[in-house]
Formats: C-alpha cells, sequence, structure tokens
C-alpha cells in the first residue's frame, strides 16, 4: 500500500517538470501562432527563432518563480488555468490591434476628425484583464509570472514594443496590487480606475512621438486609457467567476457568501448542536483577527473555523459543549469508544463537507484542525483504568490520536491554536486578563512543544502576534462584569416578599377598621338601652 503511494508520489513529482515545458512551449507556439501576421517578415526560420527564444525566455521566468516564490507551486490545473487565460489574451491583444489599426485607417477618411493614429485606439485595448483573472484565482505570485511572460511577448510581436511593453507591465502590476484584498465585486472597479489613472500619463507621452497631433487623436487617447480600464474591470469580473468554477477554485468572494450563516450546514449545525455552533463563531473572530495581525488569509481563517465541527452535529450530546450540565453519556462508555467517537467527528465532517459540495480548501481544513494530536482526557482515563486493574498490557496510544494530517497552512494551524485556547477559555472561572493571557500561552506552547505545527508555515513571531490577538478577543468576550448588590433573583425573591407584607398590612388594617366600627356600633347601643331602662 505504501509502496503504490510513493509511486504515485513520484511520477507526480516527476511529471511537474514536464507540465513546466509544455506550458512555457504551447506559449512560445501560440504567441507565434497569433501574431505573426503584424509582422514584416515570414520567413520560417525566423519563426523558429522566434518560437526558440520565447520557449527559453518563458521557461526561465517560470524556473526563477519556482525557486524565488514560495507560493509559486503550480499544478497541471493552474498551469492549464494560466495557459487559457494567457492565450485569451493575446488574442484579445491581437483583435484589438486589428480594429485599432482599421479604425485607425478610416478616421483617415473623415477629413471632419483629422488624423487619428492607430497607436491612439491601443490604449483602449484591455491589456491587464487577464492578469486580473489570474489574480482572482491563483494569487499575486501567479499573476506576476503572468505579467512578465506577457510583457515577454509584447516585446516580441507588438508593433510599438519601446511604450506598450512597459505599459503592459505597469498597468498589470497595478492591476494585481489593486486586487490584492478581493471583498467585493466592486474591487474590480477600484483596479480598473486605478488602471485608468495609471495609463493618463502613458498616453500624453506617447503624444511625443507624434510630430502634429490633431485635438482628436489626443482626445482619443485620453479616452482610450479610461476605456481600457473599464473593459479590464468588466471583462475580469465577468470571466472569473467562469475560472473559478471550471477550474475548481475559491476566491474571497466566494467565502464570503458562504460567511453569512445562510448555508444549509451552519443553519443544521447551530439547530443540531448550538454549543458546537456557538464554539465556532468565537473561533472564527479568533482567527480572523490573528489572520490579519500575521499576514494569512483572514477570510479563508474565519470560514474555516464555521465549518471545521461540522462533522459533531451526527453524535453532537457526546461532545461537552452541547451537553446538558449533569449529563455525560461518556460516563456508561469504555475509554477506547469515547475515543472513537470523538475522533469519528473528523470522517464525520468530511463526508458532510463532499455531500454539501464545499470548497476542497475547507474540506481539509477539517482534518488539519486536530493534526494528530492525542485525545489526552480518554487516554489517561484508559491508562488509570489499567493501572487500577492491574492489566500488564499498555494502553495502544494509536487508538487515542486523531489520523491527521498535521496543518499544512497558516490558516489551518491557526484553527488548530484557536479551537484548544477556546475551549479552555470556557473553563476559567474568574476569567481576567492575566489568567486569560497566561492560558493562551500554555495551550500555544503545549501545541508548539507537540510537534504539531512543523508542516505549516507559521514562525515564533507569528505565535507571538496570534498570542496577543487570541487574548485581545477573548478578555473582550469574557471579561469581568460589574458585581450586583444582589444577584437578580434575590431582588425578584425580596420585591415579592415586600409585596405580600403590603398586602398584609393592608388586610390588617382594614379587619382593624372593622372592629373599631363594630366596638363603636355596640358602645351606641348599650348607651341606648340604659336610657331605655332596658340594662
Amino acid at each position: 500500500m505504501n509502496t503504490s503511494a510513493n509511486a504515485v508520489v513520484n511520477t507526480t513529482s516527476s511529471l511537474k517538470p514536464v507540465n513546466g515545458v509544455i506550458f512555457c512551449l504551447l506559449n512560445a507556439v501560440l504567441a507565434e501562432w497569433i501574431f505573426e501576421s503584424f509582422l514584416g517578415s515570414n520567413a520560417i526560420f525566423v519563426s523558429i527563432s522566434r518560437v526558440v527564444i520565447a520557449f527559453f525566455s518563458f521557461y526561465s521566468i517560470h524556473r526563477f518563480a519556482q525557486v524565488a516564490l514560495h507560493k509559486y507551486k503550480p499544478n497541471l490545473r493552474d498551469f492549464l488555468c494560466l495557459q487559457l487565460v494567457l492565450f485569451a489574451s493575446i488574442l484579445l491583444i491581437s483583435v484589438g490591434n486589428l480594429l485599432s489599426q482599421a479604425l485607425g485607417q478610416y478616421s483617415s477618411s473623415l477629413k471632419v476628425l483629422g488624423q487619428i493614429s492607430p497607436e491612439a485606439f491601443y490604449f483602449a485595448i484591455p491589456y491587464a484583464a487577464g492578469v486580473l483573472v489570474v489574480q482572482s484565482v491563483l494569487g499575486l505570485h501567479y499573476s506576476f509570472v503572468f505579467t512578465v511572460s506577457l510583457a515577454l511577448i509584447l516585446s516580441l510581436y507588438s508593433p510599438e514594443p519601446a511604450l506598450f511593453v512597459p505599459y503592459a507591465v505597469v498597468t498589470n502590476l497595478v492591476a494585481c496590487l489593486s486586487l490584492t484584498k478581493l471583498r467585493t465585486r466592486s474591487a474590480y472597479l477600484r483596479a480598473g480606475l486605478n488602471i485608468a489613472i495609471v495609463s493618463f500619463p502613458f498616453a500624453l507621452v506617447a503624444l511625443i512621438n507624434v510630430e502634429s497631433a490633431s485635438f482628436a487623436d489626443i482626445i482619443f487617447r485620453v479616452l482610450g486609457a479610461l476605456i481600457g480600464g473599464v473593459l479590464c474591470a468588466f471583462l475580469s469580473a465577468g470571466v472569473t467567476p467562469l475560472v473559478e468554477y471550471l477550474g475548481g477554485y475559491v476566491t474571497d468572494i466566494r467565502l464570503i457568501e458562504m460567511a453569512t450563516l445562510d448555508h444549509p450546514l451552519l443553519k443544521e449545525l447551530s439547530i443540531q448542536a448550538p454549543g458546537t455552533w456557538n464554539h465556532s463563531m468565537v473561533m472564527g473572530m479568533m482567527v480572523e483577527s490573528a489572520a490579519t495581525a500575521i499576514g494569512a488569509n483572514p477570510v479563508l481563517t474565519r470560514v474555516g473555523a464555521y465549518f471545521h465541527d461540522i462533522g459533531k452535529m451526527k453524535k453532537p450530546l457526546y461532545f461537552v459543549e452541547n451537553q446538558i450540565p449533569g449529563e455525560n453519556r461518556h460516563d456508561k462508555l469504555s475509554p477506547s469508544m469515547s475515543a472513537l467517537i470523538i475522533r469519528s467527528h473528523v470522517k464525520d465532517g468530511i463526508e458532510l463537507g463532499k455531500e454539501y459540495a464545499l470548497p476542497q480548501i475547507l474540506i481539509d481544513m477539517i482534518p488539519q484542525h486536530h493534526g494528530t494530536s492525542k485525545i489526552e482526557y480518554f487516554y489517561e482515563k484508559a491508562k488509570k483504568e489499567a493501572e487500577e486493574n492491574e492489566e500488564s498490557a499498555e494502553v495502544d496510544e494509536s487508538l487515542y490520536c486523531y489520523p491527521g494530517p498535521k496543518p499544512q497552512t497558516k490558516e489551518a494551524g491557526l484553527l488548530m491554536l484557536a479551537d484548544g485556547v477556546e475551549a479552555a477559555a470556557r473553563t476559567l472561572k474568574d476569567p481576567s486578563l492575566d489568567r486569560i493571557q497566561g492560558l493562551v500561552q500554555k495551550i500555544m506552547n503545549k501545541v508548539f512543544t507537540s510537534g504539531q505545527l512543523n508542516e505549516c508555515d507559521l514562525t515564533l513571531s507569528d505565535l507571538h502576534q496570534i498570542a496577543k490577538s487570541f487574548t485581545r478577543v477573548l478578555t473582550g468576550i469574557y471579561h469581568q462584569r460589574i458585581a450586583y448588590h444582589e444577584p437578580a433573583e434575590k431582588v425578584h425573591e425580596k420585591t415579592i416578599k415586600e409585596d405580600d407584607d403590603i398586602k398584609a398590612k393592608e388586610v390588617d388594617k382594614s379587619e382593624e377598621k372593622v372592629k373599631n366600627e363594630e366596638s363603636v356600633a355596640n358602645k351606641a347601643k348599650t348607651e341606648d338601652l340604659k336610657r331605655l331602662g332596658l340594662q
């Protein structure tokens, strides 16, 4: 079994260089096929030489990015995405060049507008539309590789490489930086506006190379820069959901849509396991704050916290946060059976995630947030029972450990730390700042020394920032309240007692009044009898 698994891993590893070679060769061939009509010479040897130069240039960029950019680890799916988007961008630019030349020739026949050079219309071509799509689904490192690759193609095939190569590079880089935080659809509009702003200087500087530019030429250059930015925004906003769906990618916008608590799994969790739901919500606040502090993805960590324990809703009463005080179903079970039920929530969570078509990145967090850690309570209980029964056989530790794997990303590591810290914070009787701070440090040190964070990118500096964020959030949630003079129940009882005393006094007063009236009546009756001589 292990041999076959290793064989698959080795085969996949051996395919990675091949993927890069094929990707670079396809880019070179497609660029030559699309752009050769714009060049003066169509000699076969000239075309082959350009393809060879482009291929080696692309492969050098790819290899450099693999070594220098730690997040640039493309698999076959990523290569296909880059290839398709780059091909679409090349095709879009070539169509834009054809339209620009056609419009330039048409404008020369119109004496009203004056001569407008085809270069004026080049600025309306959405050079940065493709990089916005790549930035949305793959991130900054991939978009940088895309930008350099596109600039290389333009330097070989653009009719005005001295101007439009730096123009394409600058607009692509500005587009990437404008979309590093993709939280709303309007982010594409902001990116398009930024692209238009940086396009204006290029459009105006390009007039230096024109001997006698007409007024219409100047206007169309400026309008072209604005139109180019708008087209980049609209095209990328429309294409990104399609690439996201077909490629199985997850953008921050999709994660935010899932974090609205309208998801069927979250609704079911709030009904079946309200304690777990509350625990997940608090964890979401903790990890979002910590992720922002260390440069991780706050949206991904928050949504991962919401779904990390969805498997508990299948057997909610076996988890302490959902139990009624005084009732514990584990009291009637053996430690091994209890540990099996606790471990099963990971498997149940993965099954529910697949059933409800959760993104794979969220499903991966379900087992990783426990890693290979030990279910210590039941493990120690099993050891104690074995000692009391004087059993010679040692307790099998593997029965009390989660299956793993360990956290592979910063976001999964944050979930592991927050899960233990939040659960322990609920046990504090006096949740003061010092107690919470000490508890956070204790839990995090325990996780760190156990080696559970060895496979993620968290550093000691990150752990320090995480501890500060956790302490701040938990202190705000479990802060000390002002002690009232009497509990609410006592005040209520006192009010009831005072009302009863008042009623009793009123009854006594009415009875005393009746007695006084009877006494006066008897006295008057006695005097009347005396006057009549009857007494």
